[in-house]
């Protein structure tokens, strides 16, 4: 059990919207590289900046893909859809961090077949929905190990708003 003399306030980065944490771009945090570099499709440092056995849980299907043989499949669909995140809250201490945005993207073909395979809860037939713009805010809580690399992801989103846009 944690108890609050436990944190170590010394390496907590306040939110300082005049450093940058916000901008798109930013490597304030690494959870914020790592989001930008999926945006560019630069899958060798999402691949530098998670372990080997990083694990993610994604809190609305109940899944947890563990290793990056599971994850990186998710990062690689992500970077098909023309994203253009707007950066919410973006923090972090020295081994945890919060990053909160909002998923601003174009759903690809990519995206659908990586669905279907994944057999998301499509509300029609996803053909339809090809080129349809979304919106979800998500926010990710996760853990960096001593070697500066994410390690624990757990993610936060609404899918049904998600599909409540493609009705």
């Amino acid at each position: 059990m944690m108890n609050a003399h436990d944190l170590d306030f010394d390496t907590i980065k306040p939110l300082d919207l005049n450093n940058g944490a916000l901008t798109p771009g930013s490597q304030t945090t690494p959870f914020s590289t790592l989001l930008w570099a999926v945006v560019s499709g630069d899958l060798a440092t999402v691949e530098a900046l998670i372990t080997d056995d990083i694990e993610w849980g994604l809190m609305p299907y109940n899944k947890v893909l563990k290793g990056k043989e599971e994850v990186i499949p998710w990062f690689r669909a992500a970077s098909a859809d023309q994203k253009k995140p707007i950066v919410i809250t973006n923090v972090a201490t020295k081994d945890w961090g919060v990053f909160e945005y909002w998923n601003i993207g174009t759903l690809s073909e990519e995206v659908i077949t990586f669905g279907t395979t994944q057999n998301w809860p499509w509300p029609k037939d996803p053909k339809n929905f090809l080129g349809r713009k979304y919106r979800v805010a998500q926010c990710f809580v996760y853990h960096v190990n001593p070697e500066e690399k994410i390690d624990f992801m757990r993610q936060y989103l609404d899918t049904g708003s998600v599909w409540a846009q493609f009705q």
